[in-house]
């Protein structure tokens, strides 16, 4: 016989209320204790109301039981508990239906089924929004964005994580800077990733949130992983494990075991041990993210074990199953590649290869920002660095070739970028132009600490971060990767000489291509960057010393730049113009005084690729602008000698600001209308934030950021310190402001890669605008421009020649 007491707590008025207390207890339990403790308090909830409560109080439970599994990664029971919510849904208060949504939506996403889990958010976001929801809303947008990145639209999914995060609702930090970082590291953005996390991982342990600190610590293992850096990858996965197995996490702590296990293999070690952990997720099919994880891993210890049987019906299991992010792609394109490889298929091999840089070219393509087209790059480090070394262990040159040319600046074959017109940014730009208008604000990288500077920092990450989120029409790749034997055929019918260096297992190689292909190995890549450094380091020092320096900073910078030349260049008969393609490393060397090239015409190319495809002459009547910057005393002289030498080609631009000078919008409007456009003024290279290397106007700087497709200008010539230096990224994939006007399909740009006196510029210029006029070509006119006026070895032509007949 029950006591009185207990008949009192199942009383119609005291159950619900009882019932609620222990729902809401159920998560307290979770947090302490782990999910099966709060499911378990939830058990008990559905027994209390058996047959005794209204059912809506059941659903609520199941609503609590679907929001655990969810932060469990436990989908498919997730997805069990809010299937009994679905009867009762139109009974529910509009958070509680929100919840539901929010949280099928979420278990749909993670399982793949992205068309039913849209489907619930949008529902979702539209709830929230009629019945004035702002937390609702913000967690049902964040999702979207996380929907957005698993779909393959970076873009997209940063524009929704950022205005779900813009909501004023309160909410802790740590699950939004989380997917945030995640969306990073697929753009391959680690450093801003990176930053994102740590700052994340700040709040979960504010917050006392150990699955969100486990979740971070597992991206801050990824993001270690895409750096190399792969002792500081293993620390943080086993970290995260830790984390989730102290908070009865388990599919969370098998998760990260599985990355740490990928990390072993990377490391040589602990095997056995790796392919334990990988058979926790063996399954014929491999679909989910961790499935198809657990089949590479296994192959790559079957590829260690010498076992191909293994490896191969590993592989061939993730073959044609579903879509996956960029950097999968390219892991399973490269055991494919090996397994063809091991069978002697060397075309299947090279085709699967072909594909994987089409792949990249394409995701490049989708987004509209320089410095996300130069980041997904990041992820193709290690299916270029083996296809190169294959390559290289082959023998065959062109097999060489054709691995290195595939991977180089693969972004250069998407069409150029062409972002909408966005009034935030816009807005943004011109607050920054105002700020970096003072004096001393745009040196930054030289320790600035006044507030002028630190805003010019935060506004040029908030410029970054909107033209992150910015959807455009697609560009897709549109061209396929020079082959050595096309080389070959156009290097003769052009009459010049290619020089492309690459790296292979951390040393510098060189291919010719001339009237023979011949290769030679250079040296340790720690050694070229040393020697290259100092020369372009020499070069800043002789052209900002005081006279008393000068002599001896000369002879430094002459002896520095022969030991550059006889390390790169050596044993090489140069007797025609010729073509360098360097690596991110060399592309700041100005080569126009390299000793061995000092008869000769000179282009760098970031590809062979970007050189093939570009016209060697105008393609229309020229059509010359010359615009002066401020600051430079012989600006206005320079202009009138350009404009001089072009005579009636030379169209009237004089400046639009009240100073005289020409405005940032007549640079815009100069590029997008004219073919020839020479720009004398002072120029700042960015090195920490390249695309915000600028040209200072009348009106403040114009940056590489700002500039867009379509562009008119065929030629353009920057007589400007610095900006024709580049910050690279792997892939050899450069970011800089001539790098900028190469995207954006310019043909060729002359720039220098260190500072020029401003009589050294004018004088250079007008001899090199005379000689165009008269019809020689760029690369032939600077060599003969440096021959004549001292000084002007400085400047270089990028891209391709270029001449008027």
């Amino acid at each position: 016989m029950e006591s009185p007491d207990a008949e009192w707590l199942d009383t119609s008025e005291v159950l619900p209320l009882r019932a609620r207390i222990h729902i809401t207890r159920a998560m307290s339990r979770f947090g302490i204790d782990g999910p099966e403790a709060g499911l378990a308090v939830l058990d008990d909830v559905h027994r209390m109301l058996e047959g005794k409560a209204p059912t809506v109080l059941g659903a609520i439970a199941h609503i609590q039981a679907g929001a655990i599994n969810v932060m469990a990664s436990n989908w498919g029971a997730a997805l069990t508990d809010l299937a009994q919510v679905e009867p009762h849904l139109h009974e529910l208060a509009p958070h509680e239906q929100c919840a539901t949504l929010i949280n099928r939506g979420l278990a749909h996403v993670s399982l793949h089924h992205l068309d039913r889990g849209r489907e619930d958010l949008e529902a979702a976001v539209a709830l929230a929004v009629a019945h004035s929801l702002p937390m609702e809303e913000f967690k049902a947008r964040h999702n979207l964005g996380c929907l957005a990145y698993l779909a393959g639209d970076i873009p997209g999914a940063l524009r929704l994580i950022g205005e779900a995060a813009e909501m004023d609702v309160g909410i802790t930090s740590a699950r939004g800077h989380l997917d945030h970082g995640k969306v990073l590291l697929d753009a391959g953005l680690v450093d801003d990733a990176e930053l994102v996390l740590t700052r994340g991982l700040d709040a979960a342990r504010h917050d006392q949130q150990p699955i969100e600190r486990g979740e971070i610590q597992l991206d801050l293992a990824r993001a270690a992983l895409l750096r190399g850096e792969l002792s500081q990858a293993r620390s943080w996965a086993g970290r995260a494990a830790r984390t989730f197995r102290t908070k009865h996490a388990a599919s969370r702590a098998d998760e990260a075991e599985l990355l740490g296990a990928a990390i072993d293999i990377g490391l040589g070690r602990n095997l056995t041990r790796a392919a334990s952990v990988a058979e926790r997720w063996s399954t014929p099919v491999p679909v989910l993210p961790n499935e198809r994880l657990g089949t590479r891993i296994r192959a790559e210890i079957a590829f260690a074990r010498h076992d191909l049987e293994t490896a191969r019906r590993e592989v061939s299991s993730l073959a044609g199953t579903t879509s996956v992010p960029l950097g999968v792609f390219l892991h399973e394109q490269l055991l494919a590649a090996r397994i063809a490889t091991a069978d002697g298929d060397r075309d299947r091999a090279a085709s699967l290869l072909s594909a994987a840089a089409q792949r990249l070219a394409r995701d490049q393509g989708s987004v509209h920002s320089h410095e996300m087209r130069a980041g997904l790059a990041l992820h193709a480090a290690r299916i270029r660095d083996a296809d190169v070394a294959i390559a290289t262990d082959s023998g065959s040159l062109e097999e060489l070739f054709d691995a290195t040319e595939r991977w180089r600046a693969a972004s250069l074959r998407s069409a150029p970028i062409r972002p909408p017109d966005d009034p935030e940014v816009a807005e943004l730009v011109g607050r920054l132009r105002q700020l970096r208008r003072r004096p001393g604000a745009s040196d930054v990288a030289a320790g600035d600490t006044q507030g002028t500077s630190f805003e010019v920092i935060r506004l040029q990450g908030k410029i970054s971060e909107r033209l992150r989120r910015t959807a455009g029409p697609r560009a897709d790749a549109d061209v396929q990767a020079m082959t050595l034997i096309d080389t070959h055929a156009l290097v003769n019918r052009r009459r010049v000489t290619v020089v492309t260096f690459h790296e292979v297992r951390g040393t510098v190689v060189r291919l010719v291509v001339g009237e023979r292909v011949h290769q030679s190995v250079i040296g340790p890549a720690v050694d070229v960057a040393a020697a290259t450094s100092r020369a372009v380091a020499d070069g800043r020092a002789v052209a900002l010393a005081r006279p008393s320096m000068a002599t001896f900073l000369a002879r430094a910078r002459a002896s520095s730049l022969v030991r550059v030349d006889e390390m790169l260049l050596a044993g090489l008969e140069l007797d025609r113009p010729v073509v360098i393609v360097p690596t991110v490393g060399l592309a700041s060397i100005p080569w126009r005084a390299l000793p061995s090239l000092a008869d000769v015409a000179v282009i760098a190319a970031p590809s062979v690729t970007a050189w093939a495809r570009r016209s060697t002459t105008a393609v229309r009547v020229p059509d010359v602008v010359a615009l002066a910057g401020p600051g430079l005393h012989r600006a206005h002289e320079e202009v009138s000698g350009v404009e001089k030498a072009w005579g009636r080609h030379t169209r009237t631009a004089s400046g639009t600001t009240n100073t005289a000078y020409a405005g940032s919008a007549d640079v815009r409007t100069s590029l997008a209308s004219a073919s020839v456009v020479h720009l004398a003024a002072h120029g700042h290279h960015v090195d920490q934030s390249p695309l915000f290397s600028s040209l200072d106007m009348g009106d403040g700087p114009v940056f590489a950021h700002e500039l867009t497709a379509p562009l008119a200008a065929e030629l353009v010539i920057l007589s400007a310190c610095d900006v024709g230096r580049s910050r690279g990224r792997v892939g050899d994939e450069p970011l800089g402001l001539a790098a900028a006007l190469l995207s954006l399909g310019v043909q060729t740009v002359v720039a220098a890669t260190n500072p020029v006196p401003d009589d050294v510029a004018a004088a250079s210029m007008t001899d090199l605008h005379q000689r165009l006029a008269a019809g020689t070509d760029v690369a032939t006119a600077l060599q003969q421009t440096a021959a004549n006026v001292a000084g002007a070895e400085a400047f270089c032509a990028y891209g391709n020649t270029w001449s008027i007949r």
